[in-house]
């Protein structure tokens, strides 16, 4: 690393800290390497709120970096999330500068001092990085979350369950179960492994509690039925369809897996910078697609944001909301 990129890279990290501050009130505790739990102070809360954000492609050029990193600082200071959900393509497929890319975002995300939780984009693990060293330090950070479990064959898959839980109630009032999509060919979906991940999980949480937790996924890939929901002139949607839904390989049986199992009330994706829609698939399940955040990959359609992501604590729909910042 020569001396002007250690300038530049002190540099940013320096503003990234100011960019916000809470009271820190929120715990996040590891209960396994592929289970958490994030507690909320009971503040009058009617709703958890999530800001959703995804495919910002760091790694292009520090220009574009920065104003992605300054998007972040005004979406956050706007929203007032309790926590953050990365679907997908934080980083793009450039090899020089992930090294250096990697810590400075993690810290970025940190000074915010709310959870945020990371899935894994088909650009992620490019440029022979793999996995390892992206999910080691943001699972390290004081606030990141980036979890796995075994898949036999001495493999890991970057899958993770979140229990969203209040302060003195015993159960949680939603669950996350956050899905690595995959890259490679032939690995681009959610795969039968995770599936059944999933429902082991989704069965022990209900014999635990004793009742069905409502839960989100998050993924990068969209699932097929986002592409039937779309198709379907019954089904109401809000938002807007510029590409083909690029599916890639999903054949559709992981949201029927959902639907199977009961808990699932939405879905969160990435993957397509230029839909943006959601709506009420076949069965009930919410597709939801991420408002595209970063400067560096296509969005020919709307200047790039973020969404707003509300679960009611108390029953009701979960709201959603694109959310645009101008910046100067």
């Amino acid at each position: 690393m020569n001396f002007m990129t250690k300038v530049k890279l002190f540099l940013i990290v320096l503003l990234s800290v100011q960019f916000y501050n809470s009271p820190a009130q929120t715990k996040l505790n590891r209960l396994a390497d592929d289970h958490y739990e994030i507690v909320f102070p009971q503040t009058q809360k009617d709703s958890i709120c999530i800001l959703q954000v995804t495919d910002l492609h760091l790694c292009h050029n520090w220009q574009n970096d920065l104003l992605v990193t300054k998007r972040m600082r005004e979406l956050v200071k706007i929203a007032h999330p309790d926590m953050i959900i990365i679907t997908g393509d934080l980083f793009g497929g450039q090899k020089d500068r992930k090294s250096y890319v990697f810590p400075f975002a993690a810290s970025c995300f940190d000074a915010f001092e709310i959870p945020w939780l990371f899935v894994f984009g088909n650009h992620d693990p490019e440029g022979n990085v793999g996995r390892e060293p992206i999910r080691d330090l943001f699972d390290s950070t004081d606030w990141g979350i980036a979890g796995f479990h075994p898949a036999g064959l001495g493999s890991i898959k970057c899958d993770y369950q979140v229990d969203l839980k209040l302060e003195n109630t015993e159960r949680p009032v939603w669950e996350i179960y956050a899905f690595d999509s995959g890259s490679e060919p032939g690995n681009k979906s959610i795969k039968p492994d995770q599936v059944a991940w999933f429902q082991k999980k989704s069965a022990a949480s209900k014999k635990i509690h004793k009742q069905v937790i409502p839960a989100i996924s998050i993924f990068h890939i969209p699932l097929k039925q986002y592409a039937l929901l779309w198709e379907d002139s019954t089904l109401t949607k809000k938002g807007f369809y510029h590409e083909r839904v690029c599916f890639e390989e999903d054949d559709g049986s992981v949201y029927d897996a959902f639907l199977k199992q009961g808990n699932i009330k939405a879905c969160f994706c990435g993957h397509d910078h230029d839909n943006n829609y959601w709506g009420k698939y076949h069965g009930g399940i919410l597709l939801v697609y991420g408002h595209v955040t970063g400067e560096s990959g296509y969005h020919r359609h709307w200047p790039p944001g973020g969404k707003i992501v509300k679960l009611p604590v108390n029953g009701g729909e979960i709201g959603i909301e694109d959310l645009i910042v101008p910046l100067d």
